[in-house]
């Protein structure tokens, strides 16, 4: 199976990662004003963690849409990099860890990862009424 985006149920992703609110209230402003999605969020395609795209899933969750568009991955790929963003943490990252904090509901901090790829999609422009 290929990375690909796809539209998928919002109540079957999981999250790695926290959200920060003053972020969120601006994203939740900026999407509702251009009544679009302009990218996808990046998804394991195995264990459905999100990898990038916390905020925007909590922004449609808020609007009341119930799918999202996801960039599906194979995180175990050479392709998908994942950095540490915060200094001071005893944990050695590793994508392991990622995918069990997004299963058992215990998210890192906001902006803890970031995950780089080889290649992603951008400017899907998805109007969010197809989302409901």
């Amino acid at each position: 199976m290929k990375n690909k985006v796809v539209l998928i149920e919002i109540n079957k992703l999981k999250s790695h990662e926290a959200i920060e609110q003053k972020h969120l209230a601006k994203l939740i402003g900026r999407i509702k004003k251009d009544g679009r999605l302009k990218n996808p969020i990046v998804v394991d395609r195995t264990s459905f963690v999100i990898l990038d795209g916390h905020h925007r899933l909590e922004v449609l969750k808020v609007l009341g849409c119930k799918k999202i568009p996801a960039f599906l991955v194979d995180y175990k790929s050479k392709d998908v990099h994942v950095y540490l963003r915060r200094k001071g943490l005893i944990m050695k990252l590793i994508k392991e860890a990622v995918i069990e904090r997004g299963k058992n509901g215990k998210p890192f901090p906001y902006k803890t990862t970031r995950h780089l790829l080889k290649y992603r999609p951008e400017r899907i422009n998805i109007d969010l009424r197809e989302l409901k």
